[in-house]
């Protein structure tokens, strides 16, 4: 059992505090794994005494035992190797982890904030290039379809316009798998330069520039795939969050714009 099947059941059960702590843990791997526990206590501000008693209620006897864990979890996130990941017997369970783990994770604190944030009626600017600019068509007619205007600016022409009229009331929605395109966060920084509308991102779980920039971050996990160059690693984690949190606040129905 790895360190998300292990976790994912009882993180419906943490407090706020005790989600934070996940959240940097997550977003950190990298550093994590070569954290003890005093360092690890120090960069979350709690005592060591409270880190050990959150490794436990995530089923850990002790920090060593969650430390591996974090390491696999990390070694496991930097793997590219198509052959392996597609032909192994296991890929269709691991495909189906990581949707399942992309929905697990979101907050209801998050998906309160989604709502509140939904719920002004907003224009919707869509940013995105490469495969993730494909998941922003999709997007966009789901939220054309729930009453809301959306626009997805790909040419230079058409993100002038955006510049025109976005407005702070407005939301950018952001989708970039590796957190970090210079492009999309050129486009972020034009668009600050003029107005600041709130920002809802879909990065993977790593600490990177777009997720720190927004104010509100949804976090992907995939088996990282590269083919002759081009990057095809799977998005099916960003439709699998952008639907869950569109349903369920149709479902409300009274929080709905109107049409």
């Amino acid at each position: 059992m790895n360190f998300y099947e292990k976790t994912s059941n009882v993180i419906p059960t943490l407090t706020s505090a005790e989600q934070e702590i996940f959240n940097y843990v997550i977003k950190n791997l990298h550093v994590v794994k070569n954290m003890s526990i005093r360092q690890l206590a120090d960069k979350c501000f709690i005592s060591t005494t409270t880190l050990f008693r959150f490794v436990k209620k995530l089923g850990y006897e002790g920090y060593s035992d969650f430390i591996d864990d974090v390491r696999e979890a990390e070694y496991e996130s930097r793997r590219i190797d198509i052959p392996n990941i597609v032909t192994s017997d296991d890929y269709r369970d691991s495909y189906l982890k990581n949707v399942i783990e992309a929905v697990k994770v979101i907050t209801d604190e998050k998906i309160d904030k989604f709502d509140k944030l939904m719920s002004r009626n907003p224009n919707i600017y869509i940013l995105a290039e490469g495969l993730s600019f494909e998941v922003a068509g999709y997007f966009k007619r789901l939220l054309v379809s729930c009453g809301y205007n959306a626009e997805i600016p790909g040419e230079e022409y058409e993100f002038k316009s955006v510049l025109k009229k976005i407005k702070r009331d407005d939301v950018l929605l952001v989708l970039s798998y590796n957190g970090n395109n210079q492009s999309v966060l050129h486009r972020i920084e034009r668009i600050f330069a003029i107005s600041t509308p709130s920002i809802i991102s879909i990065t993977r779980s790593d600490n990177n520039a777009i997720q720190n920039m927004s104010d509100l971050n949804f976090y992907v996990f995939a088996d990282e795939i590269e083919y002759e160059g081009e990057d095809i690693t799977s998005r099916i984690g960003m439709i699998a969050i952008m639907e869950t949190l569109m349903y369920r606040y149709i479902a409300r129905g009274t929080m709905l714009p109107k049409l």
